[in-house]
């Protein structure tokens, strides 16, 4: 790639074409020697591309950590060499050891033995069966339906009723008068009327409830008072 040192080389051939023996050189040869430099630089080019190839391919290899990888199994196999060589004066090449390899293979079947999938073959049953008449009443609907949302209804008539008679009615007390029949969703939907309609204090009472799974339990709550003047808003 040097320019002079491939004026010296293009002046080293001319010179070995002038000699004598050259006449005696075939076409071929003869083509050979005279495109010896551009033969030269495209092979030049090639090595110098796999150059570039192996170094971006050593580049990732070290970027991806996949050397030690390789440095683990190669101390791997340097390891089970040691084991076979201290083995091989301990077990005989065809003693028996008690373990079956067995080996991989395909099975090789003519294209003639496959048959195309027919779905008209395996059609699947569509029909419909006519269910059993269902025997839950509603009542028992009600009563599912009650259990999964919160029956503000319920909620809002037991403080109407108490507010008949109170100036106002706290939240326990509400609790105590009528109990939770639907455990922490009751406490809850409480906590929810006196955030829109009651009044809310910053000091804790103590609320208890009984759960679906008849466990009682309480907790500590807002104070939350229902005020007689709010009594239309429970009707």
């Amino acid at each position: 790639m040097d320019p002079q040192e491939s004026a010296t080389l293009s002046q080293a051939l001319d010179d070995v074409m002038a000699r004598t023996f050259s006449s005696s050189l075939g076409a071929g040869e003869r083509r050979f020697l005279r495109n010896l430099t551009n033969r030269l630089i495209d092979e030049g080019s090639s090595v110098q591309e796999v150059l570039q190839n192996f170094g971006r391919s050593l580049k990732s290899f070290v970027q991806s950590k996949e050397y030690l990888e390789q440095r683990r199994f190669n101390a791997l196999l340097k390891g089970a060499q040691r084991e076979a060589l201290i083995a091989k004066d301990l077990v005989r090449a065809n003693q028996a050891i008690g373990y079956e390899l067995t080996l991989t293979s395909s099975k090789l079947r003519s294209c003639s033995q496959w048959r195309l999938y027919d779905p008209a073959e395996r059609v699947v049953d569509s029909s419909m069966n006519e269910a059993a008449p269902s025997t839950i009443s509603l009542d028992a609907v009600a009563e599912l339906v009650r259990q999964s949302e919160i029956d503000f209804k319920t909620l809002r008539q037991n403080i109407h009723q108490l507010l008949q008679t109170r100036d106002q009615v706290r939240i326990d007390e509400v609790l105590q008068a009528f109990p939770a029949k639907q455990g922490l969703g009751s406490v809850v939907g409480y906590l929810s009327l006196g955030a829109r309609h009651g009044q809310v204090t910053p000091l804790p009472v103590r609320v208890s409830w009984v759960g679906a799974d008849k466990v009682h339990r309480h907790a500590h709550v807002p104070s939350v008072y229902f005020l007689k003047e709010h009594e239309h808003e429970f009707v």
